[in-house]
């Protein structure tokens, strides 16, 4: 026969003697539970669970942890997880505490809750609490209930500021049968606590799982009366003053915005008869209707006011068809077929407008036509209605601009020349409008900018 080692024999009776030790402590621990469930068993004989605890409860709210809330702009819903910690006294449920036994953990469905329900709730029919939580019943009758909530309030927002906007949301938690005289609710910290975990971002700043931040929040008691019934009914207003914090907004509403304001800018800066000012310009506008279809989603939802970023770039698209047309009328201008010359007062005020508006190079080569003219021209030559060889190079070399000259005779270039000025004077007096119209939009809608 194998004989066995005497290291294995050792372990053999450390485990049968640690067996022996612990063969009381589980007998210990069947008789706890058996008391666990006597005691149960005669605390719910006879308990009726649609009876108050006594004529006047009183239904203390320890405290409210605030986890995670959001808010949800489409349907004007406040979507709050919550931790809410309420207590009241039962003396049906009173015992010793025998056998260590210092509370005990019953089912909801077992025992007398309070009916609360939220009164401003986005869905008829729900309950503020779980069932499937379990309570706390502690000797003196003492009950503890701290189950987690998902409240869904109707919060009416206001987008007047969107992406900056703050709004101001309620939960109102109430006995939906009982009045004030037969169900009390109190209040022990007036204050809801905001738990909601972080994690640091690279700058040191919080990253939480939500756009919003709490500015304040508060709880109060209030007592309403009703035409109907002489009892006052107690309700309790849990507030919260919700701002956006986004920084997302800048890059994706903002500096868009600002940017499409300045990018219009650039269809003054092009020449008068340039084409391109009708490319740019109707660039500009599908741009600004691109940003139309994609606020559309949060404009459908204000419910009264329109947000003003919005407004603004609603403005701006107004704006823009009006720089379109006048670029039309630009372009027209300096290429249209003219067979007269500007009237005389019409050349005199723009003649002292040129060096305010920057176009004194404009002003000096119609200048510079009207003066070497008389000089250019051969007397024989204005009989006939030609030009020699060598006028028509010198006035060539004079009148190089943009517009090429699309006549051999004179008169009709210094013609075309005056009608690009006035052009210029016109494409430039709109420029200074448009700038002072983003100037004083800028000031207007600084808010949100």
């Amino acid at each position: 026969m194998r004989k066995i080692p005497f290291e294995q024999t050792m372990v053999v009776v450390k485990i049968m003697m640690t067996l022996l030790l612990l063969w009381p402590s589980c007998e210990g621990y069947e008789d706890l539970m058996s008391q666990e469930q006597e005691l149960r068993e005669r605390l719910l004989r006879g308990y009726d669970r649609s009876s108050l605890p006594a004529r006047t409860t009183q239904l203390r709210l320890r405290r409210l942890t605030l986890k995670h809330f959001d808010i949800h702009e489409d349907s004007h819903i406040l979507e709050v997880d919550a931790w809410i910690i309420f207590e009241w006294i039962d003396r049906r449920l009173t015992y010793l505490p025998i056998g260590g036994i210092e509370k005990l953990a019953m089912d909801p469905g077992e025992i007398w809750m309070p009916d609360l329900r939220l009164y401003n709730s986005a869905e008829a029919g729900e309950g503020v609490f779980r069932d499937d939580t379990l309570t706390l019943v502690y000797p003196d009758g003492r009950v503890l209930y701290a189950p987690p909530a998902r409240l869904r309030a109707v919060c009416v927002v206001d987008l007047t500021y969107w992406p900056h906007d703050t709004h101001n949301c309620s939960l109102v938690l109430g006995s939906w049968v009982h009045h004030g005289h037969t169900l009390d609710l109190r209040l022990l910290d007036k204050e809801p606590k905001v738990d909601i975990p972080q994690r640091d971002g690279e700058e040191g700043e919080g990253l939480t799982r939500g756009e919003w931040r709490v500015v304040e929040a508060g709880i109060t008691r209030h007592l309403n009366a009703y035409d109907c019934c002489p009892e006052p009914y107690i309700s309790l207003w849990v507030t919260f003053i919700l701002t956006r914090d986004a920084p997302a907004y800048s890059w994706i509403i903002k500096l868009p915005v600002t940017g499409l304001s300045l990018l219009t800018l650039v269809v003054f800066l092009l020449p008068p008869g340039a084409g391109e000012k009708l490319t740019v310009g109707g660039l500009c506008l599908i741009l600004d209707m691109l940003f139309v279809a994609y606020t559309s989603h949060v404009v459908a939802h204000a419910p009264s006011h329109t947000p003003l970023i919005v407004q603004l770039v609603c403005e701006q698209v107004i704006v823009v068809m009006v720089v379109l047309f006048v670029s039309v009328v630009v372009v027209r201008m300096v290429h249209h077929p003219h067979t007269a010359g500007l009237p005389r007062f019409l050349t005199t005020p723009l003649s002292y407008l040129a060096p305010w508006l920057f176009l004194s190079d404009y002003n000096n080569l119609v200048s510079g036509f009207r003066r070497t003219l008389p000089h250019l021209l051969k007397s024989e030559d204005v009989e006939l209605g030609t030009t020699t060889t060598t006028t028509t190079s010198s006035l060539t070399t004079v009148s190089a601009y943009h517009y090429p000259l699309t006549s051999p005779h004179l008169p009709e270039a210094v013609i075309r020349h005056e009608w690009v000025f006035l052009a210029a004077v016109l494409d430039r007096i709109c420029f200074l409008i448009y700038l002072l119209i983003c100037f004083i939009n800028f000031i207007r809608f600084h808010s949100v900018l």
